[in-house]
């Protein structure tokens, strides 16, 4: 890898994890048990577009091992692969809508599916591990996938739709921020 690629990929991991962190801090009283509308998907999707599927998933795995490091919570070793670096490395799927994103007739469309994708297996990720280790504190006569999934989709969501919203607002003002 050349430095200047280096530089771009730390930057926007960095930018990343600043998003995320931020998002926690407001958003801890809404979802009490993790969890929270965070832009993060933004600098993770724009390293995927620029630099491809497999930088993107690099990074954005990355991202999500940083985000253990700094502070998790961790109740097992699993939980922790599926809400941290799976979770997270998930939407590294966005480059694979890279070669798309150049297309100036197709971009919108590419940044709404790319980030779709990615995001519902972030989801599937948080799902499968809520349901799995968090069901102990599930309310009882509840379904624990649909509790876990009802949970996860709130915040999931929302980050996608805010996310979608400024990729493609900068799109608009600085296509070349999103492309390569």
């Amino acid at each position: 890898m050349k430095t200047k690629q280096l530089v771009e990929i730390s930057m926007l991991i960095a930018l990343a994890l600043i998003l995320d962190f931020v998002a926690g801090l407001y958003s801890r009283w809404l979802w009490l048990q993790g969890g929270s509308i965070s832009l993060s998907l933004v600098p993770l999707a724009i390293l995927a577009y620029r630099q491809g599927l497999k930088i993107g998933l690099l990074g954005a795995t990355l991202m999500g091992v940083l985000q253990l490091l700094l502070g998790a919570y961790i109740f097992h070793p699993i939980q922790v692969l599926l809400d941290y670096p799976v979770a997270f490395g998930a939407l590294g799927l966005t480059g694979l809508w890279a070669k798309t994103v150049d297309k100036k007739e197709k971009v919108t469309v590419a940044i709404i599916i790319s980030t779709l994708v990615a995001s519902f297996f972030r989801f599937l990720s948080h799902t499968v591990s809520g349901y799995v280790f968090f069901q102990e504190w599930f309310p009882e006569n509840v379904n624990p996938w649909v509790h876990s999934a009802v949970y996860n989709v709130g915040y999931v969501s929302l980050s996608w739709l805010a996310s979608v919203i400024v990729l493609i607002l900068l799109y608009r003002f600085y296509p070349k921020l999103v492309q390569t």
